[in-house]
């Protein structure tokens, strides 16, 4: 299976090609340009490098959440119209699963965090078993303190990966953990992530989903939502 998987959901964003597994081809860029400008470029470019057409693909995969709002819309939106357009299937691929993919490593509880600013983090916590990542906790926006007590009741050693691993890692450190940073070359999500993770998922038996039905996972409101309903429950 080809698969053609996007990362917005920060402020890097990518392609990349997976077949059956193997990384074929992956484009990057961290300019902070806004994505709507060079998603479809990156895109082209990842499928010129792979030598292959968009005919090719027999799947595609997005970044669908955490992350930057404005960013995951890109993403979903630009792979809704590439599934719609070509009536293929695609992949809801949640970011944190996607960058614990990406360290896939042995003796570590592997932990993402997304930095959601005010000393807050998207995370979710896996661990490597049997050769597998298996998923221990749901994807969730935490406070520092609140990963902190959940990383204290596991006790095991943990590696930090995603562009919220630098002030996770003072204030967990500082708080006694036994805590190591993946390679700075993960610091931000990969597209690469993405599609590995939905050929892994393929193979455990998730079916994709039609453009219809995909959709973002933003798990807390956005900042003017969150002023909007303050707004309304002060009128109470």
């Amino acid at each position: 299976m080809i698969i053609l998987g996007v990362d917005t959901s920060a402020v890097a964003a990518g392609a990349a090609i997976v077949k059956d597994g193997k990384l074929i081809s992956e484009t990057y860029i961290n300019t902070g340009l806004t994505h709507s400008q060079t998603m479809l470029t990156l895109i082209d470019s990842a499928l010129n490098m792979a030598d292959m057409s968009i005919d090719d693909v027999d799947a595609f995969a997005v970044s669908s959440g955490p992350g930057s709002f404005t960013g995951i819309r890109i993403g979903v939106s630009a792979i809704k119209g590439l599934c719609f357009a070509k009536n293929k299937p695609c992949f809801a691929v949640s970011t944190l699963e996607a960058l614990a993919n990406s360290a896939d490593i042995d003796g570590f509880v592997i932990c993402p965090v997304m930095d959601a600013r005010c000393m807050q983090v998207y995370t979710a916590l896996f661990e490597k078993t049997d050769g597998e990542i298996r998923r221990l906790s749901e994807d969730a926006p935490k406070t520092l303190e609140e990963l902190s007590e959940e990383l204290l009741r596991i006790g095991k050693k943990v590696l930090l990966i995603g562009d919220g691993a630098d002030i996770s890692y003072r204030f967990l450190a500082e708080k006694g953990h036994d805590v190591r940073k993946f390679s700075e070359i993960f610091k931000f999500q990969h597209a690469s992530g993405v599609a590995i993770t939905a050929h892994r998922n393929y193979n455990r038996g998730e079916e994709a989903v039609s453009a219809d039905n995909l959709v973002p996972s933003y798990l807390r409101l956005s900042q003017a939502e969150r002023e909007l309903k303050k707004s309304g429950d002060a009128k109470k």
